[in-house]
């Protein structure tokens, strides 16, 4: 496995917790619970094969429409599960792993924001792996914040608008980068659910799992990767042409298992 490229950006649709908890016969918040331990197990997994960051759809701006007992049960799973990732993760202790949380953070509760201050500040120095923990997240919301920045960067003569540009823009998302190689959904689902619209477009391999997110295996990561490796020359050549023809060309903006 190591012996070809190895992907520096990896992003996960974590989908279909709840559909496992029916299916198992438990509650709502047990598949959430199978969600972050399978959250841990991928990032193990991730640091092994020496992919340097991760992305994660934790919660989306549109799940606060949930019935409030379950966005109660989330909020304080990510309070709770953010310390115990940040404090007692073998990840943090000894792999050095760094914690972001991208999102609009204000529209959480003040107990959550807590935890990710410690988490955030805690692992901030941290030179291993980055987990980008996008909770609550849209992209939509990335994007029109990011161009909210920007006009304001130029009103407060922070910027030029000469020097406006795609790159400008990027450095302002919730997740500047690096360019996004891989993005994962589970649960079978073809659809995007409005998560790293942006990055997706930069020739992202996309993978759609037919397995709920707690089922997610080592078998499945790796089938995954070996079958970026394999379009890892055709990714390359069309990245190339993309920066050689203008926006708009028409030239595909993702490549997926029919590509290969």
């Amino acid at each position: 496995m190591k012996q070809g490229p190895i992907p520096q950006h990896v992003a996960f649709i974590m989908d279909g917790n709840r559909r496992f908890a029916r299916k198992n016969h438990v509650v709502t918040s047990g598949g959430h619970r199978a969600g972050f331990h399978k959250l841990t197990d991928v990032l193990e997994w991730c640091n092994d094969l020496g992919i340097k960051h991760v992305s994660v759809f934790a919660f989306a701006i549109n799940n606060f429409k949930r019935s409030t007992d379950e966005v109660t049960a989330l909020m304080a799973l990510a309070r709770d599960k953010l310390r115990v990732l940040a404090e007692k993760s073998d990840l943090v202790k000894k792999h050095g792993l760094r914690i972001r949380v991208a999102g609009s953070k204000d529209m959480l509760p003040e107990d959550v924001r807590e935890s990710i201050t410690f988490a955030e500040e805690s692992t901030k120095d941290n030179t291993g792996m980055t987990l980008n923990v996008c909770f609550p997240y849209s992209a939509t919301d990335e994007i029109s914040t990011a161009i909210r920045t920007l006009v304001e960067d130029v009103d407060s003569g922070k910027l030029m608008v000469a020097d406006v540009s795609e790159k400008s823009l990027e450095e302002r998302l919730h997740i500047p980068g690096p360019e996004l190689d891989i993005l994962v959904r589970t649960s079978g689902e073809i659809r995007f659910s409005n998560y790293m619209l942006w990055q997706s477009s930069k020739m992202a391999y996309l993978k759609f799992v037919n397995a709920y997110w707690p089922e997610f295996s080592l078998w499945h990561m790796l089938s995954i990767l070996v079958s970026w490796q394999l379009s890892h020359d055709l990714i390359k050549q069309r990245k190339a042409q993309r920066r050689d023809v203008s926006v708009g060309s028409g030239a595909s903006a993702v490549v997926s298992d029919s590509d290969t």
